[in-house]
């Protein structure tokens, strides 16, 4: 069966890293979008353990429609009866087109929630919730099921306050893995704000599940045996895992908040310190940090991406993996990135540098 595992464009490198280490053929990868071979049974595990993976999706099929009747027809094709109950309230969470003659969102989804009720022979009773995603792109739709619901993955109950420009929590997780973290060194954000980097990598190293919460496949009859506390896992590790240090006293208040809530504070030291002012690592460690920037602060200008060049003297052996902005970050430290790419943050296009 085919799955779709939903992240930031750009950052696709990272669900695919988490997947294939979980033992799943990947099938096909565009932006934002990474297709992979799982069994139905899958889909719990896969909700609770990925960590940079917005949702989850079945990918239930694809044909060619380019008028209201192949779209009807398409759809009443495909084997809703293997996924969708009788007595479902199906809602269009999605209708994305690029490129296509249909090209009126509400009554392209209107033609699919009919055609998908015709197929299950519908009791109309509208008791269990199926979010549906339907993407049409050059004449070819695509229906999926949405199985993690309301509240993206990204929502896992922790951040109730944060800095100016927080970033995504799977973003953050995203970062960590493409930047090649091995969890095993030490991980430090010396621009932490609410802390969410750090707190990502302590998180991912103990292995803490997202299982707190609620998914829709939850209230679908065929996971109706399934139970989120089938899935505990014991926190062994007793160091710290990683380090987060700020300027301001108030974000480092919230970050430590945060991290409570997340059941990972005994793992992180934050520590009120002005990155100008830090001291060089004897020892090599890994930093993943997001600097205020330009487009979501204000004040932030050329001179201040010059001196974050300090990075190189604060943490002389490690890797640093820095995201901004700016295009020409390498021409401003005089220093060649391993790697280079962009990515969406919030609708920004955002670049991520690696030395």
């Amino acid at each position: 069966m085919e799955l779709l595992a939903l992240c930031s464009a750009g950052l696709e490198q990272a669900p695919c890293l988490e997947l294939k280490r979980m033992g799943y053929k990947i099938l096909k990868v565009t932006a934002g979008h990474v297709y992979f071979d799982a069994k139905l049974e899958d889909i719990p595990r896969l909700n609770i353990s990925l960590y940079s993976v917005d949702r989850l999706l079945i990918s239930v099929g694809r044909f060619e429609a380019t008028t209201f009747d192949q779209l009807f027809d398409g759809t009443y094709s495909l084997p809703w009866e293997n996924f969708v109950h009788k007595d479902a309230e199906l809602v269009v969470e999605k209708v994305k087109i690029r490129s296509s003659k249909l090209s009126a969102t509400g009554a392209v989804a209107s033609v699919v929630k009919k055609a998908i009720y015709q197929k299950i022979n519908s009791s109309y009773q509208a008791a269990i919730k199926y979010p549906l995603y339907v993407y049409i792109k050059n004449n070819v739709v695509e229906l999926a099921l949405d199985t993690t619901g309301e509240n993206s993955l990204s929502r896992r109950g922790y951040r109730i306050k944060t800095s100016v420009a927080p970033l995504r929590e799977t973003i953050a997780a995203a970062l960590l893995l493409i930047s090649g973290w091995d969890m095993k060194k030490l991980l430090v954000d010396p621009f932490c704000g609410s802390g969410t980097i750090p707190i990502e990598a302590a998180r991912m190293a103990l292995g803490i599940l997202n299982n707190k919460r609620e998914f829709a496949f939850q209230k679908w009859p065929m996971f109706s045996n399934f139970k989120l506390d089938e899935f505990e896992r014991k926190i062994v590790k007793a160091k710290t895992v990683s380090m987060g240090f700020d300027i301001d006293e108030t974000i480092l208040k919230v970050a430590k908040e945060n991290a409570a809530r997340a059941g990972v504070l005994d793992f992180i030291r934050f520590e009120k310190k002005d990155f100008f002012k830090l001291d060089p690592f004897d020892q090599s460690v890994h930093v993943v940090t997001n600097p205020p920037y330009g487009l979501r602060i204000e004040g932030i200008d050329n001179k201040f991406y010059r001196n974050l060049a300090r990075f190189f003297v604060v943490f002389p052996h490690s890797t640093i993996c820095v995201i901004t902005s700016k295009e020409n970050l390498e021409k401003l430290f005089g220093k060649k990135p391993r790697k280079k790419f962009r990515f969406q943050n919030s609708g920004i296009w955002t670049w991520c540098y690696i030395f």
